[in-house]
């Protein structure tokens, strides 16, 4: 049975990418028959006519996986705006039922798959306003909630919290990114966990020198490996008799 987990964020640029890099690097490296999907990514770079997305570029350099660019990032937008917007702007369409079908097409193919999306939940993906919270309802995913550790994160991870709750989203768990080690920020992360009542993941560092648009990974590979996600193990692995992995 394939095991899919949505990465979620809690806001733009909150390490979403950083963090489905470092989770496929991991599975990689533990032998696990893993991929990456990134159904919409906005703010491409253009090279010979053809659209390159520095997300799923990132991810491919840290982890290693070798699949079809137009197969795992379908919808590459150069403008880096909302999905919809972009779309609308260089009118090139958001397809979901293609989306939900390579979702499908590749939970068949792989024992786990790491789905990235495009910001929060209320996020448009469409001109007609269909939202990222439906994709996720539609492709019956639970996700890691990705967030800040800084000023504000409360808010907003509470926030996203209440409305996957009312949703009937699961979120697994929480993972905090970029953290320095301040008093703020410790006594962020005990909060949001107490008020949403979810375990934390992991709480990620801020890495030096990493810098997604440049693909300079800095020590990404080094900080996962040291990192355990506590909570990952959960996720059932079709070879293993006891179903879990352990990383």
């Amino acid at each position: 049975m394939t095991k899919a987990i949505f990465i979620l964020g809690t806001d733009t640029d909150v390490g979403k990418t950083v963090i489905s890099a470092g989770l496929m690097y991991q599975f990689l490296q533990k032998g696990h028959n893993a991929c990456y999907f990134k159904p919409i990514s906005s703010g491409a770079i253009e090279k010979e006519g053809e659209l390159f997305s520095y997300d799923l570029s990132f991810v491919k350099k840290v982890s290693g996986l070798d699949e079809e660019d137009d197969r795992i990032n379908p919808f590459r937008y150069k403008t880096a705006v909302s999905p919809h917007l972009a779309a609308r702007m260089e009118k090139k369409k958001v397809d979901i039922p293609a989306i939900v079908e390579t979702y499908k097409q590749l939970k068949a193919q792989y024992d786990v798959l790491i789905v990235e999306g495009c910001g929060g939940l209320a996020v448009p993906l469409t001109e007609e306003g269909y939202m990222q919270y439906e994709l996720i309802k539609e492709l019956d995913i639970s996700c890691f909630l990705v967030t800040k550790t800084t000023l504000g994160t409360i808010n907003h991870s509470y926030l996203t919290c209440k409305m996957a709750e009312q949703l009937g989203i699961k979120i697994e768990g929480l993972i905090f990114n970029n953290y320095r080690g301040s008093f703020l920020e410790n006594d962020n992360i005990k909060t949001v966990s107490k008020i949403t009542q979810l375990p934390v993941l992991a709480v990620i560092p801020a890495i030096e020198a990493l810098q997604v648009e440049n693909l300079e990974a800095g020590n990404l590979k080094e900080v996962f490996t040291q990192f355990n996600f506590m909570k990952i193990q959960e996720i059932e692995d079709p070879r293993d008799s006891t179903g879990r992995i352990e990383i």
